[in-house]
């Protein structure tokens, strides 16, 4: 790690650069957090700024980093000319529609970001890196970036995995050995979920800290400050946020708490569909706070009803490699898994039932709060 010795009001850096006291105190506060890109997913950006807002109230200036501005700028304008070509590019940001894309801006706007075209130098720039939460470590999200998402181009004293996650629940051969490369080089570890711990062990024999995803971190009041309630109907709904697509277990759910369709559903997706509203992240959480009933089939998902407390069916997500044990893991660990359609604990009378989870999420805020603070004081 960067080494300041002392001389008066001057501190050395061992690279070479002379820095004031205030200068020094200003650098140790810098860091970077790296985490997926793109203005679809509510999970997404909703963990990046539970870990900013928290980095933050410890004193911390944070960047949201980017890589490759070049590479961004080239994609954009390949996508602008085939869709004057008419040859739509069916990606999650392209199914939106300039509404939604712009309440995602609205959302990110207070955040300060930096688009780095030359990695290597930012070990230079920055003081700490972190990486996470969310799937930053799924190898078919990050495998050809590996020096990024593992962030290599630090050393691995500015390194820090704060809850990132695999996202499945198997491994090829080859999928375990870039894990166990990329994972090699961190300090210390954690992950989001036991699974993901399983599978860093089994791979690399390493041990990670299983840790719960940050959004849990923050309070109820902390996101609904956070909340926006322009599109929230005034009359009861139902909410769902189902990414696999409406299944049969979906199905089955929703013709009861609907009362076979007498309350409405108000649904989202992060590839939007025609009809579906123009939400930002604000807007999600108020859609999921003032709702009557939530049926979903995503992490995040579950996470902000159990913090909001609002009723609760969690389904199975149909098609697409096993991701399911993020919810196994979420259920388990906050008490929840009567909230599990078709598991053996599953009771929909208790859909709305959170007599344990305050105390498991203080619980689970305690855990993270000593990770993050052994690894800024390592």
């Amino acid at each position: 790690m960067s080494v300041f010795v002392l001389f008066g009001t001057v501190l050395h850096h061992k690279d070479g650069i002379t820095l004031t006291s205030s200068q020094a105190a200003a650098f140790v506060k810098r860091s970077g957090v790296i985490s997926l890109p793109g203005q679809f997913n509510y999970g997404n950006r909703l963990q990046l700024h539970a870990n900013i807002h928290l980095l933050q109230n410890m004193g911390y200036s944070v960047y949201v980093l980017y890589p490759d501005q070049r590479h961004r700028t080239l994609k954009k304008a390949k996508r602008f000319l085939k869709k004057c070509l008419g040859q739509h590019e069916e990606t999650n940001e392209a199914s939106s529609t300039q509404e939604r894309l712009g309440a995602f801006s609205r959302f990110d706007a207070p955040l300060k970001e930096n688009h780095v075209r030359s990695v290597w130098s930012l070990k230079k720039d920055y003081y700490l890196f972190f990486v996470g939460s969310d799937q930053v470590w799924n190898p078919d999200y990050a495998r050809h970036n590996a020096d990024w998402y593992f962030l290599r181009f630090a050393r691995p004293e500015q390194r820090i995995a704060l809850a990132p996650s695999i996202g499945l629940d198997e491994l090829t051969s080859r999928q375990a050995r870039w894990l166990a490369r990329g994972v090699s080089g961190f300090p210390r570890l954690s992950v989001r979920e036991q699974r993901g711990a399983e599978l860093i062990k089994e791979c690399s024999g390493l041990d990670a800290e299983v840790i719960c995803d940050p959004t849990l971190v923050l309070t109820a009041e902390e996101w609904r400050a956070a909340a926006d309630e322009r599109l929230t109907p005034a009359d009861p709904y139902v909410f769902t946020y189902l990414l696999g697509g409406t299944s049969v277990e979906a199905q089955n759910v929703l013709g009861k708490v609907t009362e076979n369709g007498r309350i409405p559903v108000v649904a989202l997706s992060d590839r939007q569909k025609p009809g579906e509203l123009d939400a930002g992240p604000a807007e999600f959480i108020s859609l999921i706070d003032n709702a009557e009933h939530v049926v979903t089939d995503s992490f995040h998902a579950a996470v902000f009803s159990s913090i909001l407390q609002t009723p609760l069916t969690i389904v199975r997500r149909e098609g697409g490699a096993s991701m399911f044990s993020r919810l196994e893991s979420l259920a388990k660990t906050l008490g929840i898994e009567h909230k599990v359609y078709d598991s053996p604990a599953y009771d929909p009378s208790r859909a709305g039932d959170y007599a344990t989870v305050p105390r498991a999420i203080e619980r689970e805020r305690e855990k993270f709060m000593a990770y993050l603070k052994k690894c800024l004081n390592g």
